[in-house]
C-alpha cells in the first residue's frame, strides 16, 4: 500500500467522485453537496492549496506500484492551530474494507504525521453505529478518549515525549 497526493493521476475526480457518491462514505464522511466529476475536479484543484497553508492534507490510498488504483483516501485538517492538534479521517471503497488496510494505512499517516509534521495531536471520530471505522482506530493505536451527547466516539494519538 502506498499514499500520494491527489491530482497525479488524470483519472483521480471521476475516483474521488465516484467515493462521494457511494453511500457510506457520504453517510461517515464529509462530502461536498455538489459530488459530480467537476466538483470532485475542483476539489482535486485546491488539494495543493490546503496543504500549501497547512490547514489540510488529503492523499490517495494506493496499491504499492499502481498508483492509479485507488483504494481509498486518508488526511487530516488542522482543528486548533496553537495546540497543533488535526482530525484524521479515512474511507475505503467498499470491495477494499475488511482487509486490514485502513489500520495499516492509519497507522502509517499518523507515525509520519506525529514524527514529521509540525502536529502533535490526531484524533478520529467514529460513530457507536461504525463500529469498523472504531476498530480501525484502535488497531492503529488510537485511544479511546470518550464520546459525545451526538454518538460520536474520539480517538487520539499524541506525539510522544
Amino acid at each position: 500500500m502506498a499514499l500520494r497526493p491527489w491530482g497525479a493521476q488524470a483519472s483521480d475526480a471521476a475516483t474521488l467522485a465516484a467515493a462521494w457518491s457511494e453511500p457510506d462514505i457520504a453517510r461517515w464522511t464529509a462530502v461536498p453537496d455538489a459530488h459530480d466529476e467537476a466538483a470532485a475536479a475542483r476539489w482535486v484543484a485546491g488539494e495543493g492549496a490546503r496543504r500549501d497553508q497547512g490547514v489540510a492534507l488529503d492523499l490517495a490510498i494506493t496499491e504499492s506500484g499502481v498508483p492509479e488504483v485507488v483504494l481509498g483516501e486518508i488526511g487530516l485538517a488542522l482543528v486548533e492551530a496553537d495546540r497543533r492538534w488535526a482530525e484524521v479521517g479515512y474511507w475505503l471503497f467498499p470491495a477494499e474494507r475488511g482487509r486490514g488496510r485502513a489500520s495499516v494505512a492509519l497507522e502509517v499517516f499518523t507515525d509520519w504525521v506525529l514524527r514529521d509534521l509540525p502536529i502533535n495531536r490526531l484524533f478520529a471520530r467514529t460513530h457507536v453505529d461504525n463500529p469498523a471505522s472504531a476498530a480501525v482506530a484502535r488497531r492503529a493505536g488510537y485511544e479511546l478518549a470518550g464520546e459525545l451527547p451526538d454518538g460520536a466516539q474520539v480517538w487520539v494519538a499524541d506525539r510522544e515525549g
